[in-house]
């Protein structure tokens, strides 16, 4: 594994707290290879809207610990990279606050 997604989940009501803890993360960890543009729908498996990061594996123990401390209440789903997108979404994940559904049926 060379890489995981975290995806950060929040409300709409929530997008000015969602791109403060955006910013606040890019800052922490600059390291991150990609940082999408906040979603303001549900998209894939998602069920609420979300921005997505990209993290380098030799990140992700720092990059966990930084994002619980900076995500300010909000869910963040953190999964590997892997071929098997069901097993990287539910028994490789890693669920920080609040664990949400997802539509499991978009990834087979």
């Amino acid at each position: 594994m060379h890489t995981y997604h975290a995806h950060v989940y929040f409300a709409i009501s929530q997008t000015t707290l969602a791109r403060k803890v955006r910013e606040n993360i890019l800052k922490d960890i600059p390291q991150i290879t990609y940082a999408g543009q906040l979603i303001p729908v549900s998209v894939g498996p998602h069920t609420m809207p979300m921005f997505e990061l990209h993290i380098p594996a030799n990140m992700i123990n720092y990059a966990k610990a930084s994002i619980d401390e900076l995500r300010e209440g909000l869910s963040v789903l953190i999964h590997p990279l892997q071929q098997d997108e069901l097993d990287a979404h539910t028994n490789s994940a890693i669920w920080l606050g609040t664990k949400l559904d997802l539509k499991l049926d978009a990834l087979t």
